[in-house]
């Protein structure tokens, strides 16, 4: 499916204030679902000019084909005496199926996929049943709309066919108009605003032709990029081939425009996030190559909104060239021969026509980074090196890299050789820590200064005297540690201690011990429930605080009498308060609640529930008034556009009022609960007000509201 965004790349500019050339766009976002407009650009001929428009939205265009467009021009040539005049004599409306296979060749696709989006059925085969089914619908409208405005951009007699273009040949030279472009009669379900362009009948001037940004070649394979933003706004383009310079060969038989990527995968793949933000900003073609090492010249010309192809592109040339890497090597095991040296050796099976050497690269550890040895390339027939400068400290991991003449590369797997060592790392320093009171123990020290150091493990005892016991299960590579340990235990503290390790398994002495405290886990007092009040619109209760001195807040909790607690309030403990309230205002009349508080200490440890008390509303409070009530008054169709905001649980509807200049309001119609707006069209004279307001009435039980502050409207003509 076409993205309707992409394809509509040049329907999407208006006219800026001043401007005196139509040619002049600005891009404009797309507008929500249910608000549309016609957007419209023009092109002068010094004939004369050619309009191009589009509805914003699916559900506008197919609307709009039925209701049809009416277009008006205003003469602003004479300075202070502008001439309006509607130029389209009948609203414009799409061919009939009939029209369009008299009008257009049999052959002509363009024509062919307008009627088929225009009249065709099969688009809606394949459709989901249920809820699923309006989604594929809209879906549907979608797709018909996007390649309904796409190959009127191809062809200037499909546009017209469509009643998406216009001719107007009754302008003279260099005069300067307005043309508006607006529905021939009302739209559903929603209004469809006026489209207008400036323009100034210069003339036509010549189609900038679109510019090639970067090629790059592969192995029989080129990839051609040019920016989206073009000057031209191209709609689609045609890519040309050309093997001897001279010549050039079209190489897409349809328009070409590649689609932006969802901007969704982007966050669901990193790794494609370099080829997502490449396609947002460039269209980008692959070709075949017939040979690798030849040059090739490829150009582009791109078409426009109205239909006209410009000149071609300066070219740009590429040649492929081989990216297939020699076999890779087969590494034999490292070997320790002495002091520092280590021997390499390696085997290939396969020596291909094109294959040149060997490097040997080493890296510390088995991920790399790797460091070339050798200076120059080994010779093909080399099978073994050795390393005279091999790590000391830890394991050495060798790799060997065959390249070919064009510089692929392919590496062995890595081998690792270790030179013996049986030096133990320096004791740990600077051991710290503190515990939480959940128990949570954060431990950290210096990091050694030895190269091979492989990490840390992590020892713990309840007393000085006891055996240390290992916490770690693997050497840490971090010089910190979280442990978790029990609270309700006779011991009061904990020690811990720290080993090093290095790459050979050697074992440092362990640092200096570490005692820690373990924090206090007896639960606070639970408040006491002091008094109870309630009234029309909500129960409050005052507690007095928890007498222990560690508590940091309070938790109060609810329930009806066949419910489950639930925690309603977090209040925060004030040392220079006595008591402390709630006030609970969710509450509904003749339900009975039931209320209790607990208090939490510092360790986050809670009390026990103070003892429960019960409240309940006997009185219904009245239900306010909307706030949110608007109006809005349309001159052209004389009508006032109600709308207001209202969600509320039970059933109820709505009640509007209304009322002409100074008369008292009256009920005038109803409204169920699901609707946010009302029109009404207004018959009354020219100067008259109508005032307007909404009552929410309720079938639970609940009476009516208040009605609304009015809102008022004044007649008059467009």
């Amino acid at each position: 499916m076409y993205l309707r965004k992409q394809i509509f790349l040049l329907l999407t500019g208006l006219l800026p204030a001043g401007a005196t050339r139509a040619q002049q766009r600005s891009m404009v976002p797309s507008p929500p679902v249910y608000k549309a407009e016609i957007r419209v650009i023009a092109r002068s001929y010094g004939d004369s000019i050619v309009l191009r428009w589009a509805p914003t939205t699916a559900w506008a265009w197919q609307s709009l084909n039925y209701t049809g467009y009416l277009i008006e021009r205003i003469d602003l040539s004479q300075a202070g005496h502008p001439q309006r005049k509607v130029v389209t004599g009948a609203p414009l409306k799409p061919f009939t199926l009939e029209q369009f296979r008299a009008g257009f060749n049999k052959n002509n696709l363009n024509a062919a996929m307008a009627a088929q989006c225009l009249y065709g059925k099969n688009f809606n085969t394949n459709l989901r049943q249920g809820a699923g089914a309006i989604k594929d619908q809209a879906d549907v409208l979608t797709n018909r709309y996007t390649v309904s405005l796409r190959v009127g951009d191809y062809d200037a007699g499909v546009a017209a066919a469509q009643a998406l273009r216009f001719t107007d040949k009754q302008v003279q030279k260099n005069g300067v108009y307005v043309y508006r472009v607006y529905p021939a009669g009302p739209v559903k379900p929603a209004p469809v605003d006026t489209g207008t362009v400036l323009v100034q009948n210069t003339g036509k001037e010549k189609l900038p032709r679109p510019r090639l940004s970067a090629i790059t070649g592969a192995d029989k394979m080129s990839e051609l990029h040019w920016s989206r933003s073009q000057e031209g706004l191209f709609s689609a383009f045609y890519i040309e081939r050309s093997d001897d310079g001279r010549s050039f060969t079209q190489l897409n038989k349809t328009p070409f425009l590649s689609g932006k990527p969802d901007s969704a995968l982007l966050k669901k793949d990193s790794t494609k996030a370099k080829v997502f933000a490449l396609l947002q900003q460039q269209h980008v073609f692959i070709d075949s190559l017939p040979r690798n090492y030849y040059p090739y010249a490829y150009r582009i010309r791109g078409v426009d909104a109205f239909a006209e192809w410009s000149d071609y592109s300066d070219t740009l040339t590429v040649a492929g060239r081989d990216l297939t890497p020699p076999g890779a090597p087969v590494l034999e095991m490292p070997r320790f021969v002495k002091g520092r040296q280590i021997n390499v050796k390696w085997s290939k099976s396969i020596k291909e026509g094109d294959f040149k050497g060997y490097y040997v690269t080493r890296a510390r550890k088995i991920e790399g980074p790797y460091l070339t040895l050798t200076d120059k390339l080994l010779a093909p027939e080399t099978i073994a090196y050795t390393d005279e400068q091999a790590y000391e400290h830890g394991s050495n991991f060798y790799m060997v890299v065959a390249v070919d003449t064009a510089g692929n590369i392919s590496s062995s797997l890595p081998g690792m050789g270790i030179v013996p060592d049986k030096t133990p790392p320096a004791a740990p320093g600077g051991l710290t820590g503190r515990v939480e009171k959940n128990g949570m123990v954060h431990l950290s020290w210096n990091r050694n200064k030895e190269e091979d150091i492989k990490g840390y493990k992590v020892y713990f005892a309840n007393s000085a005297e006891d055996v240390y016991a290992q916490v770690t299960t693997m050497p840490l590579t971090d010089s910190v540690f979280t442990d978790s340990i029990p609270l309700r235990t006779l011991t009061k503290n904990i020690w811990y201690k720290v080993v090093a390790v290095d790459e050979n398994d050697n074992n440092s002495a362990y640092s200096a011990s570490l005692k820690l405290r373990r924090p206090d886990i007896v639960p606070p007092v639970p408040p006491l429930t002091q008094q109870v009040n309630v009234d029309s619109a909500a129960v409050r209760i005052a507690f007095i605080q928890s007498a222990s001195n560690d508590v940091v807040q309070y938790i109060v909790y609810r329930k009806k009498e066949a419910g489950d607690w639930e925690p309603i309030q977090h209040i925060k403990h004030h040392n220079d308060r006595d008591t402390f309230q709630i006030t609970d205002i969710t509450v509904k009349p003749f339900v009975n609640y039931q209320y209790s508080a607990v208090a939490v200490d510092e360790d986050s440890l809670q009390s026990g529930r103070s003892s429960a008390v019960s409240a309940m509303i006997r009185t219904r409070p009245i239900p306010p008034p909307l706030r949110t009530l608007t109006v809005q008054y349309d001159a052209k169709s004389r009508t006032a556009l109600l709308k207001w905001q209202h969600k509320d649980t039970g059933e109820y509807f709505y009640v509007i009022y209304r009322a002409q200049g100074e008369e008292p309001m009256m009920k005038y119609r109803s409204a169920d609960a699901s609707s946010g707006s009302f029109t009404d069209l207004l018959s009354g004279k020219k100067g008259q007000t109508i005032r307007y307001a909404v009552q929410v009435q309720y079938r639970d039980g609940r009476g009516s509201s208040g009605v609304s502050e009015p809102v008022t409207v004044r007649v008059v003509d467009e």
